[in-house]
């Protein structure tokens, strides 16, 4: 970012301005999550010039910056340095005017992003908890999760718009040029928020958005689950098309709005009913690094060809079993964190089920190695098996105590997984003449494990 050609003086004229008023909510985001990670000084500053702009029918006024330091009662270092906070945290928005004119320095205020958006932000969040700490930390987060209502044994009779009013249906089918455009004006000013939406680097939502404009679905409303979308097309490598039907199928036709929870069961059901769309056969590596083994080359491979959902069925498939809904939430909760890839997610899936020959993914285990692998900086599906092999040399190293009169030297009884012999009993397998590309791989890669050819 440009710096400014000219230093920051007590005398420098600045207008203060602002699109809209600060929110209630959006107040109580600035007071409670922005305040500690702030700092006093910055977060006065803040609130003296919403102060200041809300004094005014258009949002603007003019002032020095002597004015403000005899509001804050603070030196110019500590002014500079707040202004600065306030632009990093995405606050604050400082312009200089054109030469010879006044103002010389505009400061356009922004909103603060909302409760659900600070904490989706990795920066943000991980600040907050550097500064307060988990304890405070979970009391924010609790404050602010969306409260939840149990509509199980409740029946619907609400009445939807056409209901109630009534519309030429023409003017439905074909809006009138200002509705359109109205429209349109309203969506070029949303663009410019649209780096506080979650995003995945393969998947479209304007696709997305064309595909359902012709359906009853609110697409205001849609915005909301966007993180949800994400999440799903992660889990299970749903493309735009296969989204948008299953967004229709989720949707209540009587108010436009999409059913969470009803879209995440249609898609877990799909994929642990064997109904999902068919996963591509894995395409064959042509190039492997020389000291992988041919057995680590093949699960390489495979982790990178399924998404997670996929992956973990297919693995219980083959076991001649199904994927548990505690199973599903659990990778549902790894992978909703975004801190690995699919292919990673897969490679821990590998780790529990079949290297350390669980029968079933536990919450605890599945914390433990993923915690693991973070501080180990695991990225990709070799970095995996890099911080495997490392775990499992560190626990067969002899630990040393120290006694009166000298040291001793103190062997681990080792799990049977970690020692360097080990030999995982074979899985059932299914006797399907018709058995899927992902089978065959698992297979040589069990016969590998087991010595055979």
């Amino acid at each position: 970012m440009a710096e400014s050609k000219q230093p920051l003086m007590p005398k420098t004229s600045v207008a203060i301005v602002t699109t809209t008023r600060l929110q209630e909510e959006r107040r109580r985001v600035l007071d409670l999550l922005y305040q500690p990670i702030l700092g006093v000084s910055a977060y006065s500053l803040a609130t003296v010039m919403w102060r200041q702009v809300s004094l005014t029918a258009d949002l603007k006024v003019e002032v020095t910056h002597t004015d403000l330091l005899a509001l804050l009662n603070i030196s110019m270092v500590t002014l500079q340095d707040s202004r600065q906070r306030l632009e990093a945290a995405g606050l604050l928005r400082t312009f200089e005017n054109q030469p010879d004119r006044l103002p010389e320095l505009i400061y356009e205020l922004q909103q603060p992003v909302s409760g659900e958006m600070f904490f989706k932000d990795d920066l943000l969040s991980l600040l907050l908890l550097e500064v307060v700490g988990e304890r405070q930390f979970e009391r924010l987060r609790q404050a602010f999760l969306p409260r939840q209502l149990k509509r199980d044994r409740w029946h619907e009779i609400s009445k939807s718009f056409l209901d109630v009013f009534s519309l030429d249906n023409r003017l439905i089918a074909a809006p009138p040029k200002l509705i359109e455009a109205t429209k349109a004006a309203f969506n070029q000013e949303e663009t410019t928020v649209e780096h506080e939406q979650p995003t995945a680097p393969d998947f479209d939502f304007g696709l997305l958005s064309e595909l359902l404009k012709r359906s009853y679905i609110d697409l205001n409303d849609l915005r909301q689950y966007r993180q949800l979308i994400i999440n799903e097309h992660l889990l299970y490598g749903i493309d735009e098309t296969e989204m948008a039907r299953y967004i229709g199928d989720a949707t209540n036709l009587a108010t436009n709005k999409l059913d969470a929870n009803q879209f995440k069961r249609a898609i877990a059901a799909a994929y642990q009913g064997g109904t999902t769309p068919v996963v591509s056969a894995p395409k064959t590596v042509t190039t492997q690094k020389a000291s992988e083994s041919q057995e680590e080359a093949t699960l390489i491979d495979t982790a990178k060809q399924y998404e997670p959902m996929a992956f973990l069925a297919q693995i219980r498939q083959q076991q001649g079993g199904y994927v548990a809904s505690g199973e599903q939430r659990i990778v549902e909760q790894i992978a909703s964190k975004q801190i690995f890839s699919s292919s990673v997610i897969n490679m821990l899936i590998y780790e529990v089920l079949i290297d350390l020959n669980n029968s079933t993914i536990t919450q605890r285990l599945t914390d433990t190695i993923a915690n693991r692998w973070a501080q180990d900086g695991v990225k990709t599906p070799e970095d995996a098996l890099a911080s495997i092999r490392k775990f499992k040399a560190d626990r067969a190293k002899p630990k040393t105590t120290r006694r009166r009169g000298g040291t001793k030297n103190i062997k681990e009884t080792l799990p049977d997984w970690a020692k360097s012999d080990y030999q995982p009993k074979k899985k059932k397998t299914l006797s399907k003449s018709d058995q899927d590309q992902f089978n065959e791989q698992l297979n040589k890669l069990k016969k590998l494990r087991d010595g055979g050819d």
